[in-house]
């Protein structure tokens, strides 16, 4: 296939590996929590396609075939916004309905989210019935996820994709030279997501049957993971429902 221009989006969790320090059932309670995350975000986003599924990480894209002015800028922030408030929404209905005291569910709460974006060029590549996309701005954005920006929750724009941004998105950013492995250094920027962020909605009802039917969902999905009838390892086998 032809190199295409697009937007790149990486949607990543943090806090999952804290999850790989304890025993299997915490493990599998915590590969259940962060994969129903994931899903809630992708379901969120309209404007982007999911490539892959990369552990605790949404990869996503957006080809460009037209315009990528200011309204590009606009479109990642506003699909970092959707995600974003999706993820904080299933979070907040999980710790309040799951009973469950392993860690894994114990410690959801604790859970952030991070984004980073980037606007380069790809190749998609055709393996049985996936598509793939390669090319050096894939690693770029992937480079862009090891950072020092202060802030748990942000997006992270690069500066290809930043020099589109209008003036009013550009008052509120905040300038970051990284030094990204293998790629050298690099101007980005920031927005922090816990001022941009809307409020949530109203907590979940809490009665015996929605914990028992939330405690319970988590225990059956993981039950094979947890006896060891199937692997355990993270996320990245997992695609969204």
């Amino acid at each position: 296939m032809a190199v295409q221009r697009g937007l790149l989006l990486i949607a990543d969790i943090a806090g999952y590996t804290r999850f790989m320090e304890f025993h299997r059932t915490d493990l599998a309670h915590a590969q259940d929590v962060v994969a129903r995350l994931l899903e809630a975000m992708i379901d969120a986003t309209s404007a982007l396609d999911l490539v892959e599924v990369e552990g605790d990480a949404a990869f996503m894209y957006r080809p460009l075939p037209g315009g990528t002015g200011p309204e590009l800028v606009e479109s990642a922030l506003g699909q970092s916004v959707a995600m974003h408030g999706a993820f904080h929404a299933l979070q907040q209905k999980i710790a309040c309905l799951n009973n469950c005291p392993c860690q894994g569910c114990a410690q959801v709460g604790n859970l952030k989210v991070k984004f980073v974006a980037h606007l380069g060029d790809v190749a998609p590549q055709r393996v049985k019935r996936l598509t793939r996309l390669a090319g050096f701005d894939v690693i770029f954005v992937h480079r862009m996820l090891k950072n020092s920006v202060p802030v748990r929750e942000y997006l992270l724009m690069s500066e290809p994709l930043w020099e589109r941004a209008d003036e009013r998105l550009r008052t509120g950013a905040r300038p970051l030279e990284e030094e990204l492995e293998g790629v050298g250094r690099a101007r980005t920027w920031y927005l922090d997501l816990a001022a941009l962020a809307a409020p949530l909605p109203p907590r979940p009802e809490v009665t015996w049957l929605a914990r028992q039917r939330e405690t319970l969902g988590v225990v059956l999905r993981a039950l094979p993971y947890a006896l060891g009838l199937r692997k355990l390892g993270g996320l990245r086998n997992l695609t969204p429902a």
